[in-house]
């Protein structure tokens, strides 16, 4: 797994969005960490896995990255598909002391009439032997064994693992976030008794780069406050 690390001081791991790369934190990085960012696995600089693979994958390889450079006492900031990889590693490695999830992905969707059509129409496709409609966008835009990994990434939910993280969360959310919306940040802040939340006004799901300079402070002061 790719990755940039670079600095000294308090650990912070950086995990991206889905189609993104470690390129998209530019903006909102603090000199005064030591950073890491990786590329996720068929993202930017790190290739794609050869046959479709699930989170913990995911989770695997960010500890084999936190291994290879001896992490601890970690402060993971998480984007989107990043969260939902952060949720897990926090649960499960106590090298990691509080997380900053911005726009984070993982709770169940809610289900409106256009995913009911579009079931509808791929299994009267599947009956009549039709050419089944191709996804979403972002399903569209993959190839090879990343198809497959999107879908068993987006039918993994997390709310029951929520619980299990016991450390600091900071939930940072665009009020004008469309793909993460309101009512998945409410299931957070439920599941996470130790969660505080900071809205973002005028912002979408890239709150933190539509802000960098308040987001890089929030952050700075998140990690201030563990220490």
């Amino acid at each position: 797994m790719f990755c940039v690390r670079q600095g000294q001081g308090q650990e912070v791991l950086y995990l991206h969005g889905w189609g993104c790369s470690h390129e998209v934190f530019a903006s909102c990085r603090n000199p005064s960490f030591c950073e890491t960012l990786p590329d996720l696995y068929g993202f930017g600089e790190t290739p794609a896995p050869t046959h479709p693979v699930d989170l913990d994958y995911y989770v695997e390889g960010v500890k084999r990255l936190m291994d290879r450079y001896y992490m601890q006492n970690v402060v993971v900031v998480a984007h989107s598909f990043g969260a939902r990889i952060a949720v897990r590693l926090a649960a499960t490695s106590p090298h990691v002391v509080g997380l900053v999830l911005v726009g984070a992905a993982g709770m169940r969707p809610r289900r409106g009439v256009k995913y009911l059509a579009r079931v509808a129409h791929a299994k009267l496709a599947k009956l009549f032997r039709l050419r089944p409609p191709e996804g979403s966008e972002d399903y569209r835009r993959l190839s090879g064994a990343m198809k497959g990994t999107f879908v068993n990434i987006v039918h993994t939910y997390q709310e029951k693992e929520l619980s299990r993280v016991t450390v600091p969360v900071l939930l940072v959310w665009g009020a004008e976030d469309k793909e993460t919306p309101p009512y998945m940040l409410k299931r957070f802040e439920k599941g996470l008794p130790l969660s505080r939340t900071v809205w973002m006004e005028r912002c979408g799901h890239f709150c933190f780069a539509q802000q960098p300079d308040r987001f890089r402070r929030l952050v700075a002061t998140f990690v201030e406050e563990l220490q």
